[in-house]
């Protein structure tokens, strides 16, 4: 990451409360793993993109010395959906009550296909799907007080994703597992929310 663009991230972060880098760049490091798992079974040239990503991530506060990237942090601008107030501050990965699923590289219709399944799923209390374009509005708001770093990032460099409730938490391990092995599903980030918190747990 370049140093001025880290330092800008570094202080959006310690200005907010709520936010806990160290846990974002552990999220952003496992998602890391999982894409470079995917992509080594696609074209080299996509894995060298995805790993020079999760090199960008890792290097936020585990890699200083690492050598800076060309590219904006996309990756991480994927996990500053900071939770929403009384939410849980980590991710959990049992009896959330709210989940996000990031979309990775996913054609039109296998978005659809996650779409219809939420939809369909008796699991599912509420569900709300987030274009990029929505993604990057949010980001730009929540960030305003950091403009070198969003002007680093685009509304192609942020997932879309589905924004969900569950009607009982107690389900969340099974239907994580399910979603996760979906074509097109990058991650799954829950969070245990009051009923009066956003859909999805986060801001």
């Amino acid at each position: 990451m370049e140093s001025g663009l880290r330092q800008h991230f570094d202080l959006a972060v310690s200005a907010d409360p709520g936010a806990d880098s160290g846990e974002m760049a552990r999220l952003a490091m496992h998602q890391g793993g999982r894409i470079r798992h995917r992509r080594r079974l696609a074209v080299a040239g996509a894995a060298a993109a995805a790993v020079t990503m999760v090199i960008t991530v890792g290097a936020m506060n585990v890699a200083d010395s690492a050598a800076p990237p060309s590219e904006p942090p996309a990756m991480v601008a994927a996990w500053m959906r900071l939770p929403a107030p009384d939410c849980s501050t980590k991710p959990v990965t049992a009896d959330a009550t709210d989940a996000v699923i990031y979309l990775h590289d996913a054609t039109d219709r296998q978005q659809s296909a996650i779409g219809q399944a939420l939809n369909d799923d008796k699991r599912v209390a509420s569900v709300i799907f987030e274009s990029r374009a929505e993604a990057y509005a949010r980001f730009v708001a929540l960030w305003k007080d950091s403009p070198d770093f969003v002007a680093a990032v685009t509304p192609e460099s942020l997932p879309v994703s589905y924004r969900l409730r569950l009607r009982d938490r107690a389900q969340f391990t099974t239907f994580s597992r399910e979603y996760a092995k979906k074509p097109g599903v990058g991650d799954i980030i829950g969070r245990t929310c009051p009923a009066s918190a956003p859909v999805g747990g986060v801001r």
